[in-house]
């Protein structure tokens, strides 16, 4: 007889046949009803010595021989099973309550486009493309920069209008309104108390001053333009858009997108202010200015984006605007198609304008001078060296092999004999002491030379020749004495 404490031994003895199935038999052929019933199973058994339970599994438990040690059921285990279950549970409801709270986010675009033009430049370009925009009545009107008040009393005299004379005809224009631009810390913004942080940015600007003067006029407005700004240039130096970013857009990320032009319709002036005169009429040639690629003064690798600018709406807005502006002709190009339109303009105005300040005669006395056209010669064979190493060509075949051409040689010097008796405008300002825009001619083609390892160096002379002739005139005009009649 067993008294209460009396041990069970490891291994009994049944007494059942062996054709007679046993409780843990008929456990494993039976589907237990509930989760309940399966937990009181694997208990029974874990009592017994026989199993241990580890989770919803049952797992046999070595019996212990002789001299050793009997192993314990690691009971403490369910309950921090259980407590990890509980836990996920709630996360999940959690998470199922979250979504079905959340609202519909609404997408709003990154870039907001607007149709609003702003025109800088008084002169003959200026007039034109400002008076085909005031005609297009799908677009707000045009704002027309005024830099100074004089500019403004003229255009109130002159009817707040535009005037085109095309042979016979006049076109008139009212949708143009003109909008003074003080200096930003000048006595008017001060005095009427107009915070120039505060006011209202430009999205579209197109400049149409000589290269020489954009950078002091963007002064007057750089308050209103930032990453929003598309800033159009068409002028014929290279190079106004770095001098630009340089000046007051050194940061990428508050630089506004910058568009080259290039014009060749014919104007010519007249009596009137404000008015313009269409002789032949031509096409404005556009080409986003990217940096996609290119590697930045101070870096010594290449920044690639995606997608590329050119396939950005922020980018192209402007260009696809001024496409569909009736009467401005207007067609948007890959860079070094562009370079292809504009380069014979820019590089006549770099070879023959300073000749002609230098020898001070008219572009058909250039012509007739033997020694000046072999000068001519030696320039044009430097800067169309450079030009075939720049690496805005490197993925135009056809480009390098036009400006190494005898082709492009004969493009410049046809255009000079185009000029018959005109002037030069360099020689005209170099001639009273004013800036010219050798800078962003000859001084753009010397700085990329040296860039690419070919610095043009009689180009080089040539322009620092210029430039102290001007200093020369500057002083003796500044030296003369004024005589006043009595």
């Amino acid at each position: 007889m067993r008294g209460p404490l009396a041990v069970l031994p490891l291994e009994e003895t049944s007494n059942e046949s062996p054709d007679q199935e046993t409780p843990e038999e008929r456990r494993l052929d039976s589907t237990p009803e509930g989760e309940g019933e399966m937990e009181a199973d694997s208990a029974a058994l874990a009592r017994e010595g026989k199993m241990d339970t580890i989770g919803q599994g049952v797992v046999p438990v070595k019996q212990a021989g002789p001299g050793s040690r009997a192993i314990a059921p690691e009971s403490e285990e369910q309950p921090e099973l259980n407590r990890i279950r509980s836990k996920v549970g709630l996360w999940d409801a959690d998470e199922r309550q979250a979504r079905a709270e959340a609202k519909p986010v609404c997408q709003q675009p990154l870039f907001e486009t607007s149709d609003q033009l702003h025109v800088m430049g008084l002169n003959l370009t200026g007039r034109y493309i400002a008076h085909a925009l005031a005609g297009c009545q799908t677009i707000p009107p045009v704002r027309y920069i005024l830099h100074s008040r004089s500019i403004e009393r003229k255009w109130r005299e002159a009817g707040e209008q535009l005037m085109l004379h095309r042979g016979f005809q006049t076109i008139t224009q009212h949708r143009v309104i003109g909008e003074y631009a003080p200096l930003p810390d000048s006595e008017h913004v001060l005095s009427h108390g107009v915070d120039p942080e505060l006011a209202e940015p430009i999205a579209n600007l197109i400049v149409t001053l000589p290269a020489a003067h954009v950078v002091r006029a963007i002064g007057r407005i750089r308050h209103r333009l930032d990453h929003r700004s598309t800033i159009c240039l068409v002028n014929d130096g290279l190079g106004v858009a770095e001098a630009l970013i340089e000046a007051y857009f050194p940061d990428e990320l508050t630089r506004p997108v910058f568009v080259l032009g290039h014009f060749t319709t014919s104007l010519g002036h007249t009596t009137q202010n404000f008015s313009v005169a269409e002789i032949r009429s031509g096409r404005l040639y556009l080409s986003l200015l990217s940096t996609h690629g290119r590697r930045e003064p101070g870096q010594h690798f290449r920044i690639k984006r995606h997608p590329p600018p050119e396939r950005t709406v922020r980018a192209t807005h402007l260009i696809r605007l001024l496409s569909a502006i009736p009467g401005l002709h207007a067609t948007g190009h890959p860079m070094h198609d562009f370079l292809r339109y504009k380069l014979p303009s820019v590089v006549f105005r770099t070879v023959v304008d300073p000749i002609a300040a230098l020898l001070d005669c008219r572009y058909d006395q250039v012509a007739r001078n033997a020694y000046a056209r072999q000068l001519m010669d030696r320039l044009f064979g430097e800067v169309a060296r450079v030009v075939s190493l720049l690496p805005e060509c490197r993925d135009s075949e056809r480009l390098r092999l036009y400006v190494t051409s005898a082709r492009f040689r004969d493009d410049v010097f046809h255009k000079l004999m185009r000029q018959r008796t005109a002037d030069s405008r360099m020689r005209s300002l170099v001639g009273r002491g004013f800036d010219t825009d050798i800078d962003f001619l000859s001084g753009y083609f010397v700085r990329r030379g040296h860039e690419v390892q070919a610095p043009p160096r009689a180009l080089d002379s040539i322009m620092w020749a210029v430039k102290a002739r001007q200093l020369v005139v500057m002083e003796e005009m500044a030296g003369d004495i004024p005589f006043e009649q009595t």
